[in-house]
């Protein structure tokens, strides 16, 4: 459904992430910017809220944000669920399954590859084999190459193609990365036709959690000073791999990659996407400007590489009648952190530019023995608290500088209530952000309660936040993206307060609340 008009019924539904009208989603799939137009498949149950009988569900957005949902692109079948993958454009038509003999680079058609989950076929019994389906109406309607599988290892846990062109236009060739599972190994293949495949090699790193799922492998230029750990310093194309990992978990690590062969660098560190509960195989948009080899990409936008992951992994969310959201858009980059290239996210500009500010504090000081405003102060458990302000509603993003000063916890509440709040903050005890959802509202599950903590830095002496909530989730980018969590909340009616909070002593925040307003809609 349009994410821009929430149902009155539907207190969690949100505004700013894509849910599903009905049912179940997962894994975002297929993700392809082409012609003005953002695609979003989906992992998507439509015959009921619980997770089976999986096909690709289907979206479009011109602006990230607002989403509409399309009938189903593929659907299952008896013996066939359709499970994760990706989408391309042909633009050269290198398959032959665009339109015949134009000649003419951007008649090709959109192509999906993705696993075949079979299920008591008679030939392929319930093994998982990479599939094909094609569209030439710019992926209003799909039809299922005849000659699938496309890529068979004889496997029941062979998954998740993330497919990318590597080279230029003339002599560059597809490549596709996909994982044997329960084996924790990347398996690299390469074509020059999108269907026939060879194996050109795998990658297996102890360094990293077992249970692979939902690669994703992309170059990105390092920024920030030089002195950087491995191969080349500020300027230069390193390449991330990502995968979603057993935990749950989704991590990566940098490397290079010569277009058949993917080698770590083990002189970086290898680093999580997001420490959130809730945040799972995440991917990336193919389709955009400044992608090596750009067959078939468009001008605009350039130069970006855009992340979506799903949130709602862990457990059956107290939603109805859908079950599962998408995280906001990030645009990440790779930059140097102390000599070392890191992954930083950071939230598109698309959300900046829905963005209306409804407070701000600078300079406030939080604690016991702090001056606040006037009927604020100690709470019955000794956290003083000051109010900043109220949103419109839920959809906000709040951004805060705490300088800790000698409180041992200090930071923001949002999604405030009457009897609800999600507390983010620095713990300076321990060195580690906290976002603890314990009052948030709706306990959902035996262990949503329990805070989660993530080692972070003060940088000249503070701790910078980027806040985006939501109807049921909070997403926190640390740093200008150094570390991101995500997670679900299910906060009470009227849940739109904003406040800074100090333990143990006193503190000083700033704090900039801003209403996400996107267009079409009203405050």
């Amino acid at each position: 459904m349009p994410t821009s008009e929430p149902v009155v019924t539907e207190p969690y539904r949100p505004r700013l992430h894509f849910s599903p009208a009905r049912n179940w989603m997962n894994d975002p799939n297929g993700l392809l910017f082409h012609d003005g137009t953002y695609h979003l498949f989906f992992q998507h149950n439509p015959g009921g809220p619980e997770w089976g009988d999986i096909a690709w569900g289907h979206a479009t957005s011109s602006d990230l944000l607002t989403w509409t949902e399309h009938p189903v692109a593929i659907p299952a079948t008896e013996h066939e669920m359709i499970f994760s993958g990706s989408a391309v454009v042909d633009a050269a038509n290198t398959s032959g399954l665009g339109a015949a003999g134009t000649g003419v680079v951007g008649d090709g058609p959109l192509v999906a590859i993705y696993t075949s989950a079979y299920r008591d076929h008679p030939v392929h019994g319930g093994n998982q084999a990479q599939s094909v389906a094609f569209s030439a109406d710019g992926g209003q309607s799909w039809e299922k190459y005849a000659g699938n599988p496309v890529h068979d290892r004889g496997r029941t846990d062979y998954r998740d193609p993330k497919v990318f062109w590597f080279g230029a236009p003339e002599g560059g060739h597809w490549v596709m990365v996909a994982v044997d599972a329960d084996a924790s190994r990347l398996v690299v293949n390469v074509s020059g036709d999108l269907l026939r495949w060879r194996t050109a090699s795998t990658f297996e790193s102890a360094r990293l959690p077992e249970m692979w799922e939902c690669p994703d492998l992309f170059p990105l230029v390092v920024e920030g000073g030089g002195g950087v750990a491995g191969d080349g310093g500020e300027g230069c194309v390193r390449w991330v791999l990502v995968l979603s990992t057993g935990g749950p978990g989704q991590h990566y690590v940098v490397g290079d990659f010569d277009g058949e062969r993917f080698v770590e660098d083990v002189a970086v560190p290898t680093g999580r996407v997001d420490h959130g509960a809730d945040f799972y195989a995440a991917a990336s948009f193919n389709g955009l400007a400044g992608e090596p080899g750009g067959v078939g990409l468009t001008g605009e936008p350039a130069d970006r590489r855009v992340l979506i992951g799903w949130m709602g992994q862990a457990f059956r969310a107290p939603t109805s009648p859908w079950q599962g959201i998408m995280s906001a858009p990030r645009d990440l980059g790779l930059r140097a952190v102390d000599g070392v290239p890191r992954l930083v996210s950071r939230f598109s500009p698309e959300i900046g530019r829905v963005e209306r500010e409804v407070a701000v504090a600078d300079g406030v000081r939080v604690g016991a023995a702090a001056e606040v405003a006037a009927g604020e102060g100690a709470a019955p458990n000794g956290t003083a608290t000051v109010v900043v302000g109220r949103g419109g509603g839920p959809q906000q993003r709040v951004r805060a500088r705490i300088v800790p000063g000698s409180a041992s916890l200090a930071g923001i509440r949002v999604l405030v209530g009457d009897s609800c709040g999600t507390r983010i903050g620095y713990d300076r005890t321990t060195g580690e952000l906290v976002l603890d959802r314990s009052a948030s509202g709706v306990v959902a599950h035996e262990g949503f309660a329990t805070p989660r903590r993530v080692p972070v830095r003060l940088v000249d002496g503070a701790l910078a936040l980027d806040v985006l909530t939501d109807s049921m989730s909070v997403e926190v980018l640390v740093n200008d993206g150094e570390v991101a969590i995500s997670e679900l909340v299910f906060p009470g009616p009227g849940a739109v307060g904003v406040e800074a909070f100090a333990e143990g002593g006193d503190a000083v925040v700033d704090v900039r609340v801003a209403d996400l307003v996107p267009e079409g809609t009203s405050d």
